[in-house]
């Protein structure tokens, strides 16, 4: 083997180790960005729960289906009184800076029609009215 050829496998096989690091390194950061976001909606599911019956009439029974992810915020996707016609989408922007879910939903036709209130009230506000009917009694 030539000087050359072997200063060209040297080169090879460290561009290849390289290229295999950058990749390793990516696919744990992924799992690290997933599993904080997976953490994320476990805290939040409770504030999702409360935001729900609050807003919606004869909610019985809460499932979340699944989690999605795209570069502009996080999604939670569920399904009320075990009837997946009744669905809805919860999403906080974590890119603008949000750090807990407070109003962002769409929902199904089907649910709408449970709706108590002409517009969703916000989270915030109903935290804050609960404090204040808390103070007072």
């Amino acid at each position: 083997m030539t000087k050359k050829t072997k200063v060209i496998l040297i080169t090879f096989f460290s561009i290849i180790l390289c290229i295999g690091g950058f990749i390793m390194v990516r696919i744990e950061q992924q799992k690290n960005s997933e599993q904080k976001i997976a953490n994320f909606w476990e805290t939040q599911k409770p504030r999702v729960e409360k935001f729900i019956k609050y807003n919606f009439k004869d909610v019985k029974t809460i499932t979340f289906t699944k989690i999605e992810n795209d570069p502009l915020g996080s999604n939670l996707f569920g399904y009320i009184n075990n009837d997946k016609e009744m669905d809805f989408d919860v999403s906080v922007s974590l890119g603008t800076g949000e750090t807990e879910f407070n109003t962002g939903i769409s929902y199904s036709e089907k649910m709408g029609e449970l709706e108590k209130y002409p517009k969703v009230i916000p989270l915030s506000e109903i935290e804050n009215h609960k404090k204040k009917t808390n103070e007072s009694s």
